[in-house]
């Protein structure tokens, strides 16, 4: 083997063996561990009432402005939850509107609920 044919096969080894060895893509999860549905628009199952409580609020938007919205809830709570850098509106380019349904997916954190993504009802 020449020198020339010995460099190449040293730098096709050095870039495939990382790529070879690398993890597996795991499933994405929430905080606590359960696997996450990436939602991007509105479920009718939620008209019913009918959602994952750990990850999910559904309520009528009361006011939005940067970094925080707060939801009436179906038992006439006000939820106060954090929005943050990241955090996706659907549809793209909506902007929460008071009395608007809207369905916030995210997790809590200390007693906060962190939204990563608001889904607004059509």
């Amino acid at each position: 083997m020449n020198s020339k044919t010995l460099i190449a096969s040293l730098a096709l080894a050095a870039i495939i063996a990382p790529i070879s060895t690398a993890a597996p893509v795991a499933a994405q999860t929430w905080p606590d561990g359960t696997p996450m549905t990436t939602y991007t628009s509105w479920q009718s199952q939620w008209d019913g009432n009918d959602f994952d409580k750990q990850h999910v609020v559904l309520g009528s938007v009361s006011n939005f402005t940067p970094y925080r919205l707060t939801i009436a809830r179906a038992d006439g709570q006000q939820q106060t939850i954090d929005l943050k850098n990241g955090t996706l509106i659907y549809p793209k380019g909506a902007t929460p509107t008071q009395g608007e349904r809207a369905a916030l997916v995210g997790y809590y954190s200390n007693g906060t609920f962190i939204a990563n993504r608001v889904i607004l009802r059509p």
